[in-house]
């Protein structure tokens, strides 16, 4: 792909040799590959043990044909056809595997955060943590020694479950992603990430 019309903006070659880990190919996840693979971002690994199904495509980034197919098996070949970009992926659950310089958490459950934050050693030099509602969504972003963060991790027993039918929309995973995906591109480029933006897109609101 030509990044020409980019590059006063982002250090693409930074990007592009930057190892980055995805944690997660579903609503978030799907689109922030994407979004990454179109900035530039070439040595992406993507983790998910789970498959497609039909509740599935409303608000994530894949196909009515990838129907039944391993997520990470669709979002390879997505990927790849729209991008030229080839990235690895493993079709199991991330089990604290070495973090990579940038590892971004797009899961769906507040006791696997937690697991993930305590089996990321060494922590990785960037850190990001999508959360998302329907129409809300949050994202960190933390560095090797995020304390603060820690304070945010709650087990889901006492975190608030939205019905199954306001959990996701695709405006706010694919808006997430591109917030996701210009935090990756500020730490490429040297310059400063915000530790946490919220949006609420029923509203307009940014904080």
């Amino acid at each position: 792909m030509n990044f020409r019309r980019q590059l006063d903006v982002l250090d693409v070659p930074r990007l592009a040799r930057t190892p980055i880990t995805v944690i997660g190919a579903g609503a978030v996840g799907s689109f922030t590959v994407l979004a990454l693979a179109k900035s530039g971002a070439e040595r992406i690994t993507v983790w998910d043990d789970d498959s497609i199904e039909s509740h599935n495509l409303p608000n994530q980034w894949y196909r009515l044909a990838d129907l039944g197919r391993p997520k990470v098996q669709a979002l390879k070949a997505l990927v790849l056809e729209m991008t030229g970009v080839e990235i690895e992926t493993v079709q199991e659950r991330f089990q604290g595997e070495k973090a990579t310089e940038v590892t971004i958490c797009a899961v769906d459950s507040m006791d696997v955060r937690i697991a993930l934050w305590r089996q990321l050693h060494p922590r990785p030099s960037m850190y990001i943590d999508a959360r998302m509602g329907a129409e809300v969504g949050k994202v960190m972003c933390v560095g090797a020694f995020g304390t603060w963060y820690e304070e945010t991790l709650h087990p889901s027993s006492e975190a608030y479950r939205a019905p199954c039918t306001a959990r996701a929309t695709m405006y706010c995973a694919s808006g997430l992603a591109a917030f996701i995906a210009s935090q990756v591109a500020q730490y490429a480029s040297d310059r400063p990430t915000r530790p946490e933006l919220v949006v609420d897109f029923r509203n307009a609101i940014m904080i």
